[in-house]
């Protein structure tokens, strides 16, 4: 008889600091330090290897054609997946205060703020396994992530974006009946897109150390914890808790969080893109500030941490990466807007950057971007520093500019970080 299928469709992600494949058991598995992410088609993970063909060329009336190819190495794993930009509205970290409640007193005012935390800080989001596992958030109250590097604070953990090498989870993904690990995965991309016609979504890319097939027992741990069907047949049910942290196999879900001191379930807020608004600050050149703020078409940012991995080149032996090193921090983006004429649209903001022959006025321009409206619920991106390309022109039938920037570090915290805050709202 065939074996069933695999759905895409009935496909899980979790991701978490505890490594089954290397000996962790189920019970590592609590809440505090295990995600799931609720995520969209088109997610994707892949390992490749490096390979290198040797081929024989010479004279003759019966040459040697032969070629023979050798594998020289095994490629870092390379994944991405798509969430919903998700408000939660625990943006306290005193404890339960209102419905900005939080079990563990750590600011989580989205759904997915550890994976921000994995993008932005070098502070793992849990530490510990089982009944000693703890979260470790480094959103500040009033759901504030910052790039610049700060101590902690009350429940609130230390937090510097300068690190040498990202904080380094585990990927699972269940592809319903197949369960594979990205050991030691690093979040190095994402990408926000507040499309006019959508939903705001946050697109996540990464890399990872090895790819990993869950088998016989350590399958059966993680299907405990996610649920499926064992290598018994018997059905394990999937075991989420949002109020009881502490609970053993377990992890936290996606939407649903405790909202109150008697575990109150409360669902984080979807996100309308065509509420959402930019507000720019430029100078001129003469001193002349203006701020603009207009409705956009189109609009989208990009942390990006340009991780790369080290792999040796011994011959003979199939190559492993050794490690992972985060480049150059960048935060870029872009947007469109219909071309209004007007003092604080779009025509003149077009204009003003024509005119500004300055090699790099980024201490004199700013900009906010507010995902969502003023309104909440909303996601905003504050850049206190940015470089603006000159806008060109999309002539269709309603005749549009599209304008790229850059955030820079403020002259204030020059080397401390500080390109973008995030501000999350329910």
């Amino acid at each position: 008889m065939a074996q069933s299928l695999n759905l895409q469709r009935n496909s899980e992600v979790f991701l978490s600091t505890v490594n089954l494949q290397g000996g962790a058991v189920l019970t590592a598995m609590t809440p505090r330090n295990t995600w799931k992410l609720e995520v969209l088609a088109g997610f994707a993970m892949s390992q490749s290897a490096a390979t290198q063909d040797i081929t024989a060329m010479e004279t003759g009336i019966t040459p040697d054609r032969s070629s023979q190819r050798f594998k020289t190495a095994i490629n870092p794993v390379e994944w991405n997946l798509q969430t919903y930009l998700r408000p939660t509205g625990l943006d306290s970290n005193v404890g339960f205060v209102a419905h900005n409640a939080s079990g563990s007193a750590n600011s989580k005012p989205v759904a997915d703020w550890y994976m921000w935390q994995a993008l932005m800080s070098n502070i793992a989001a849990a530490s510990g396994t089982g009944a000693s596992s703890q979260e470790q958030s480094v959103w500040l109250g009033a759901g504030t992530l910052s790039s610049a590097q700060r101590a902690s604070t009350a429940n609130t953990f230390a937090h510097n974006s300068n690190y040498g090498s990202a904080a380094e989870y585990h990927l699972y993904f269940k592809l319903d009946n197949v369960v594979y690990q990205i050991a030691n995965a690093v979040v190095n991309q994402a990408v926000v897109d507040a499309a006019i016609d959508s939903i705001a979504t946050t697109t996540w890319s990464g890399l990872g150390g090895t790819l990993h097939e869950l088998t016989s027992t350590t399958r059966d741990y993680a299907i405990s914890v996610f649920g499926g069907t064992l290598t018994t047949g018997a059905t394990a049910t999937a075991n989420a808790n949002y109020v009881a942290l502490q609970s053993l196999a377990a992890y936290h879900p996606y939407a649903t969080w405790n909202v109150s001191a008697a575990g109150a379930a409360g669902t984080a807020s979807f996100i309308k893109n065509r509420l959402s608004t930019i507000n720019v600050q430029h100078q001129t050149a003469a001193g002349t500030s203006t701020t603009y703020t207009f409705p956009v078409t189109a609009l989208s940012l990009t942390y990006n941490n340009n991780i790369t991995y080290l792999t040796p080149e011994e011959i003979s032996v199939v190559n492993s990466p050794i490690g992972q090193f985060a480049g150059a921090r960048e935060v870029t983006g872009s947007f469109t807007a219909y071309l209004r004429a007007g003092t604080g649209d779009s025509a003149q903001f077009l204009r003003n950057l024509v005119s500004d022959t300055r090699p790099a006025p980024i201490q004199v321009s700013n900009a906010n971007l507010i995902v969502g409206g003023t309104t909440a619920p909303f996601v905003a991106f504050s850049m206190p520093a940015v470089s603006f390309d000159i806008p060109t022109h999309g002539v269709e039938d309603i005749i549009t500019v599209a304008v790229n920037f850059k955030a820079q570090e403020p002259a204030i915290s020059e080397g401390d970080g500080g390109e973008i805050t995030i501000v999350a709202k329910k």
